[in-house]
């Protein structure tokens, strides 16, 4: 045991792909300095702990039931997301994949927008609370450290601290005027449209997040929350995953309760190789480029297509993580790809990353030295994208409008601007030496340590 505390603490993720592996890249070196890790979760992702070494606790939802009930939505041990593919595929129909503006996808956010991941949060909580009673009764953790914005009420008035891991891009940690407003994608040095953005997303939360946490408040018995409380913060802990070189810390600095990580980047145990097909393509001085739309991006076979359709005029090779719908569409010559690929394996290997902007992606980019184009679908997509573009460690580009040739042209560039590829690969030295994980895992044990004593006077 790396320190003489052994703290049993309990994880919970947002049911999607990202959430889930943020947590898992926390929980793995608190779990080596001597800690009792416990997932809680659902049946969709049952089993994917356990995968990791981690003790799993799986809480009923009958909001999980009915989704993984619908036709279309298989159970996969390979890619969880499969499980909920009538989800995603209605992100389709509702537009939020799709090439529109951020302003116009902020709806999502509200239980009435058909986001079956919104009501998952709001009715897993529900569900949840009952079986946490008596789970917390019985195994009596120290700590939760919870990656969810709508919280079973036993939590969040119990006397057990809690943490927040925020997963996403930390804007939302930043409560200020200063910056874009969240999710916007918009620039830093240009005020347009900041005032209606804010004015749309306040009305999003207040109908989303805020009433659906009341909602399951009052159903308990506990007291309502007003918007100036509910602030997506704990108390206690905060912890996100973001490199210094992008953070807004630059512009305002966070409360000591916030812990940073420069990535959270889950450790894969299994082994990858390139196929030797593949890897017999590629000529000395020939650029391998790695693509990434995420678990939510790749079930858009359009755009999928579109994209494999611009990259096989490219002289790069490219690796693509093809998602769960991989039998509906094919890849060129020039590429090779499968359902899914150990990330954090893949990324060292190639020159550059075209990725959605997912927080995992972008942050495991990052801590590997690569350069890469950010093609933002939706959520905090946007803000990451515009904090790489402005930063000057890639571009932007969005997916669904970029004209022939276009996307080409920006890897080109990309790759002979020695200033970007240097920043790069100096911003990854950075981050392998500064050991961030394990600092941010004593700075969880000192804030615990105090809060004993505080609990014991």
């Amino acid at each position: 045991m790396v320190n003489d505390q052994r703290l049993k603490i309990f994880f919970t993720a947002v049911d999607a792909v990202g959430h889930v592996n943020a947590c898992v890249g926390l929980a793995q070196p608190l779990k080596k300095r001597g800690h009792e890790i416990i997932f809680l979760t659902n049946e969709i992702f049952a089993g994917t702990y356990e995968k990791y070494g981690f003790k799993e606790i799986v809480l009923k939802s009958a909001k999980v039931k009915e989704i993984m009930e619908k036709k279309g939505n298989e159970k996969s041990d390979e890619h969880p997301s499969k499980a909920m593919s009538s989800v995603w595929n209605k992100y389709r129909e509702n537009g939020t994949l799709s090439g529109k503006p951020s302003i116009e996808k902020i709806n999502i956010f509200k239980p009435d927008s058909g986001n079956e991941i919104i009501n998952m949060m709001i009715e897993g909580a529900k569900d949840q609370h009952p079986q946490l009673i008596k789970i917390i009764e019985k195994e009596k953790p120290d700590l939760f450290i919870m990656d969810q914005v709508v919280l079973p009420p036993c939590i969040l008035y119990g006397k057990i601290p809690w943490a927040y891991l925020c997963s996403p891009c930390p804007r939302m940690l930043y409560e200020t005027s200063d910056l874009p407003p969240l999710i916007s994608g918009y620039p830093s040095d240009d005020r347009t449209g900041w005032e209606e953005f804010e004015a749309k997303m306040e009305e999003a939360i207040t109908q989303g997040f805020l009433y659906g946490q009341n909602q399951i408040n009052k159903e308990f018995g506990y007291p309502e929350v007003t918007r100036e409380e509910f602030k997506f913060k704990s108390p206690y802990i905060n912890i996100y995953g973001y490199p210094e070189e992008l953070d807004y810390s630059d512009t305002v600095p966070l409360p000591d309760n916030h812990i940073r990580v420069d990535a959270f980047c889950r450790e894969a145990a299994e082994n990858f190789e390139l196929p030797e097909e593949f890897k017999a393509k590629i000529k000395p001085g020939d650029k391998l480029i790695y693509l990434s739309m995420g678990s939510i991006g790749c079930f858009d076979i359009d755009l999928m297509k579109k994209l494999v359709n611009e990259l096989s005029k490219s002289p790069h090779k490219f690796i693509v993580s093809m998602g769960p719908a991989n039998d509906q569409y094919k890849l060129a010559d020039n590429m090779w790809g499968k359902a899914f690929l150990p990330q954090t394996k893949v990324i060292p290997l190639v020159d550059m990353v075209i990725t959605h902007g997912g927080n995992n992606t972008v942050t495991e980019t990052f801590s590997f030295g690569k350069p890469m184009i950010v093609m933002p679908l939706f959520a905090d997509q946007y803000d990451n994208a515009q904090r790489i573009l402005e930063k000057g460690y890639g571009s932007r580009m969005n997916p669904y409008h970029f004209k022939d040739g276009e996307l080409n042209k920006m890897i080109d560039d990309i790759f002979s601007n020695e200033q970007i590829l240097q920043r790069c690969r100096k911003a990854g030295e950075r981050i392998a030496r500064a050991n961030s994980k394990e600092k941010a895992c004593e700075k969880i044990e000192s804030i615990m340590t105090k809060l004993k004593i505080s609990m014991n006077k």
